[in-house]
């Protein structure tokens, strides 16, 4: 059964610019990112700005949300590194939220 999980993140100063600039990025590298994603098992991954528009939800799913973190701790993709990157100098973990009901109907 896959595993779901939606993080809270607050910007850190001048983090809004720098993560919707790494956001159009992505949209860009599709290839790349359905690369990796493919190589960690995620299931689906998605990124949601608030209404006050000064943090974002982060959500991601996957058969296994462990095997998943270890993949991309490992991952030679550039686009990982680059990744991990950009959510460190954009983002600030404010809190996980728990996960009532997920549904998976592939």
């Amino acid at each position: 059964m896959s595993e779901a999980r939606l993080i809270k993140f607050r910007f850190k100063p001048d983090g809004a610019k720098k993560w919707r600039e790494w956001s159009g990025e992505l949209k860009r590298r599709t290839e790349e990112v359905f690369e990796t994603l493919r190589n960690e098992g995620v299931i689906a991954e998605a990124c949601f700005l608030s209404a006050d528009q000064d943090a974002v939800y982060y959500f991601v799913a996957a058969e296994d949300l462990g095997r998943a973190e270890e993949a991309a701790r490992r991952s030679s993709f550039a686009i990982d590194r680059e990744h991990t990157l950009a959510k460190s100098a954009a983002l600030e973990r404010v809190e996980q939220l728990e996960c009532l009901f997920f549904f998976d109907n592939r």
